[in-house]
């Protein structure tokens, strides 16, 4: 490693940072899962973080619409192999997120219509 850097997480930082008397500050563009993940490393590193998003939510594809009265997962609404085969599953156990487990009886949003595959609807 280069001596005049040092390595926080995945990131290598000169050690010009370390030196300043006040904590070094960063922006990261956009409040999607990455963006977040980005935030979450440097600021338990010591960092002053601030995070900009352009919508008015964070989570990115991550999000949750209540317009038809429930719950509809929009985006990345699932999470496949929660257990140890998934890294994000480390990650969402830490922010103590809750997880639900699904089976084949899930809703679907088609066509602005929300269904189950049996014909219920929300």
């Amino acid at each position: 490693m280069d001596p005049s850097s040092f390595k926080i997480g995945g990131l290598l930082l000169p050690t010009i940072e370390r030196r300043c008397a006040s904590p070094p500050s960063v922006i990261v563009i956009g409040g999607g899962i990455s963006g977040i993940a980005a935030a979450h490393v440097l600021s338990n590193s010591s960092f002053e973080v601030t995070v900009l998003e352009s919508r008015d939510r964070i989570g990115g594809h991550v999000h949750m619409d209540y317009s038809f009265g429930c719950p509809i997962d929009m985006g990345a609404s699932w999470l496949h192999s929660v257990g140890n085969d998934n890294s994000l599953a480390p990650l969402i156990g830490h922010l103590g997120l809750i997880l639900y487990h699904t089976s084949g009886d899930n809703f679907v949003l088609y066509d602005h219509v929300l269904e189950s595959p049996n014909g219920d609807s929300c």
